[in-house]
Order: structure tokens, then sequence, then C-alpha cells
């Protein structure tokens, strides 16, 4: 993480929830430390037993990291890679090809989203982290609810993208589709290319096309 910092500056997005009325000033070495915490489902707790520093992590994790500063330092970190000369390698046919899924935990917190689901995880709740992948980076998320349908976030995690990375098609699987992304997604000049199952029971029940499918 020093390594990036050194590289973009990603550390910069992290402000003070106060602003200029800050009295804590920010330490880029206790920042981390709650970055990794969090980011290695670790917890400020056990990071603090190792470092002995409890409160200080729990200050600097309140006041600093929050959704608009960790999408900033996405952002940053996200446009920095994309300006490496690897990055267009990764494009398919000249196009930057972007997919998303979603992958559910287990939560000990109840919360808005927090939600049953029988068919994954019995009577225990869990959240789903809806994730959109663009050569290989992970350029936005949303959490939602694990017993809600995917294909009602595809737009959305599309359009409020806010990095430089700019795909041209995108895909799903099974349960990132419906009949609206299609139309949706064309009116904003996005390409669904949605990955199913079994394409040939859809061909035969419902795939809608202006041309017969031969």
């Amino acid at each position: 993480m020093h390594f990036v910092q050194q590289h973009c500056q990603f550390l910069d997005s992290f402000e003070h929830i106060l602003g200029r009325y800050a009295k804590q000033n920010k330490d880029n070495r206790i920042l981390v430390a709650c970055l990794i915490a969090w980011g290695t489902n670790m917890g400020l707790g056990r990071m603090g037993e190792i470092s002995d520093s409890y409160p200080l992590l729990a200050a600097t994790s309140d006041n600093f990291i929050r959704l608009e500063t960790l999408k900033e330092a996405n952002d940053c970190i996200s446009n920095a890679i994309a300006k490496l000369p690897i990055f267009k390698h990764y494009d398919i046919g000249e196009t930057i090809h972007s997919s998303s899924d979603g992958q559910k935990a287990e939560t000990r917190i109840n919360t808005i989203n927090s939600r049953h689901s029988p068919k994954y995880f019995g009577l225990g709740k869990r959240i789903a982290s809806y994730t959109m992948v663009a050569n290989h980076i992970p350029v936005n998320a949303r959490i939602i609810g694990a017993n809600e349908h995917e294909s009602h976030y595809v737009f959305d995690i599309l359009f409020n993208n806010t990095t430089d990375i700019q795909p041209d098609v995108h895909s799903t699987d099974t349960h990132g589709t419906n009949e609206v992304n299609f139309a949706i997604l064309h009116f904003f000049g996005y390409q669904f290319a949605p990955r199913y199952k079994d394409i040939h029971d859809k061909v035969n029940k419902s795939l809608y096309r202006f041309k017969h499918p031969s």
C-alpha cells in the first residue's frame, strides 16, 4: 500500500469528516492499518491487539474512512492503473469489456441490507457485494441485500462508475439479466452481452430479436 501511495497518492482522498474544523491530524501509517484491518476482515479489534493502539485506530476509522472517501481512493488507484501500458492488453477487440457479479458475505450486524436467503445460507443473514470489474480492475461496487435480484443494479453500477475506465460491452451471469436491461443499456451506449447458463433453453423460450435467430 505504501508502494501504491508513492505512485498515485490515493491516501490524499481520505479527508477528515469535519474538514478544516478537524482536530485530529491524519497519520498515513494508522490509516493504512485501518484499511488493512477492514479489507482483510480482521477488524479493528484484532488489529488493535497487535499494535496496542485501538482507540487511535477507531478514531481514525470513524473520521477518515467512509463511502465517499473509499470511492474517491478507488477511483484514484483505478485511473492510475488505466494509464499503465499493460492496461490495453486486456482489451477485447480494442474495446473494454466489463462484467459484474455478486459475492455474498455473512454479517454480524443487522443492517438495512442484511437479509435472509434460505437458498444459500439457511436461517443466517448476509449481504451481497455487487462488483463491476473492467480489465481485471474493480472499478465500482455496491452493497445489496442477499435476497435482491442482481439484474436490478446492472445499470446503476455502470452509470455511477466515476472512473476514467468506461466500458463498451458489459456482461453478467443469468442472475444479472432481465428484459429491461437490454433496452436501457442500449439507450445509454452500452452493449449488453450476458452469459446464459443454458443458451439453447433461452433461445427456445424467451430470447427476443429483431431478426430470426437463424
